[in-house]
């Protein structure tokens, strides 16, 4: 009995068949895209290269931020900047992009890195419309972070057909996968790499010595522009995806409310245990250094101890109040031991701050100190914000609480936290009561050059200054704070 043979010559595989078809629309503006990626790309690469250990990068994060926008309205145009959300979080971005230009303070610059790259998430995909939760939803920074990394890798296929690259669709099927495959190894080589010379001096000697030749042999800008173009397909998915993917609105269902009993429970013991530990730190709180000494406890060990702790439960109680109002539904007794709960926790602010004085008092400021005041002062807007949610179910917190904190983050950024300290503690050692070694001890912790005019010469002064002629060395690492800085 004879079969049928099998067409398997005129058939494809159903692998290839589904590549086959899809196929991305591309056109002209596509191909335009194509040097815009290359130029991000060696804008990316050179910031990594010249990210050495303990410095982070200056103006290459303004440069690449100003780059992406650049690119990004290019090709897309700009619709959607009519939306006034959209101008004032351009408009945030571009500040936070340039404070690496202007400051050099290495903390700031660590957290701003984290802070802009959300912000420029949430941004873009406010502005291309590819979410489906609104900025006014705090559920919405989880997925555009994700949207974010999904983007570089789902749209690699566009730009293959945009470069017209592959004409067949076998080439198609491991060209992908290859792409997935560098894009995954190089930065895996690159972190494990760096771990193995940190890990041992000799390794570190080798691998040193012949990324040093290698560069010599291609030249750094050859070099820089080969690595350029492996990262041109993932810049340009990352683009294409941004201008193209058309989001949901989030379906809206009503969410249940639980009883309240368990939250009243909850806030009535966690009243009753702060109402106990103001009446025993009462005396102290309002007391003076005598008090302190008859108990035992020194000056210094008092307003050193307890204040982290006081700041961080004051964090906590503001995010078990708003879990209650969130999840449980309404009631007198939920909403007047909140509110207890609240006032409560404002003491504790109280007693934190009046804590940092008085170690600041003694031993000066400093960039961490301040920013513990700065931190305790967005605690008690949430508060405000807090006692608003529990006598108003409808009140949109996140909505409120979102732009406060990006404004002080900012406002933060901008006054120059450095040269602040700096300043009071010249004051404060003019008048005697604290010693210049303070003053230079505090300016030199936080590896910043913004504060070096009020200290004196010293070891710290020229290690700083020289730190600040090595960051003007590369565009990546300028800063307005280090060219000053270097000048003297």
């Amino acid at each position: 009995m004879m079969t049928e043979p099998n067409n398997t010559q005129n058939q494809p595989a159903p692998q290839i068949a589904a590549l086959q078809r899809r196929s991305w629309p591309v056109g002209e503006r596509e191909r335009r895209l194509l040097p815009l990626s290359l130029a991000l790309g060696y804008l990316a690469v050179s910031l990594l290269m010249d990210w050495r250990g303990g410095r982070l990068p200056g103006l290459g994060v303004t440069v690449l931020a100003a780059g992406w926008y650049a690119a990004l309205f290019l090709y897309r145009g700009t619709a959607g900047l009519e939306r006034r959300v959209n101008r004032v979080l351009l408009g945030a971005a571009a500040l936070l992009a340039l404070a690496f230009a202007l400051f050099s303070n290495q903390w700031f610059r660590f957290w701003n890195c984290g802070a802009l790259l959300l912000l420029v998430a949430v941004h873009t995909w406010e502005l291309c419309g590819g979410a489906r939760l609104p900025w006014q939803e705090a559920g919405m920074l989880p997925e555009r972070l994700g949207l974010l990394v999904k983007g570089p890798f789902v749209r690699c296929g566009a730009f293959l057909d945009a470069a017209g690259v592959v004409k067949q669709s076998r080439s198609l099927s491991r060209s992908l996968p290859a792409a997935v495959g560098i894009a995954v190894t190089l930065p895996a080589l690159w972190l494990v790499a760096g771990v193995l010379m940190d890990a041992d001096a000799l390794f570190a000697l080798v691998a040193g010595s012949a990324l040093r030749g290698l560069e010599l042999r291609l030249g750094p800008t050859a070099g820089r522009l080969l690595l350029a173009v492996c990262a041109m397909p993932f810049v340009f998915s990352l683009l294409y995806f941004a201008a193209h993917t058309e989001g949901r609105a989030a379906e809206r269902r009503e969410r249940r409310r639980w009883d309240s009993l368990p939250a009243v429970i909850l806030l009535g013991a966690l009243d009753a245990l702060y109402l106990f530990f103001l009446a025993v730190q009462s005396a102290a709180l309002f007391g003076d250094r005598a008090y302190l000494a008859q108990a035992g406890i020194s000056f210094a060990e008092y307003a050193r101890s307890g204040f982290f702790q006081l700041a961080g439960l004051a964090g906590l109680n503001v995010a078990v109040i708003l879990a209650a109002a969130w999840l449980c539904r309404e009631g007198g007794a939920l909403r007047v031991l909140a509110t207890a709960l609240v006032a409560l926790t404002a003491v504790l602010l109280v007693s934190a701050a009046w804590r940092m004085t008085l170690y600041v008092s003694a031993y000066g400021l400093s960039f961490k100190r301040l920013l513990t005041y700065w931190g305790m002062g967005m605690l008690a807007i949430l508060l405000i914000l807090t006692v608003r949610k529990v006598w108003r179910r409808e009140f949109r917190f996140f909505r409120a609480a979102a732009p406060i904190a990006l404004a002080g983050w900012l406002l933060l950024n901008y006054c120059n936290v450095d040269a602040a300290a700096a300043r009071y503690n010249a004051a404060q050692a003019s008048a005697g009561r604290l010693p210049q070694s303070a003053v230079d001890d505090l300016v030199y912790g936080s590896f910043s050059c913004d504060g070096l005019r009020f200290m004196g010469e010293t070891e710290n002064t020229r290690w700083l200054r020289t730190e600040a002629a090595r960051d003007c060395e590369s565009w990546t690492t300028w800063s307005v704070s280090a060219f000053l800085a270097a000048k003297k």
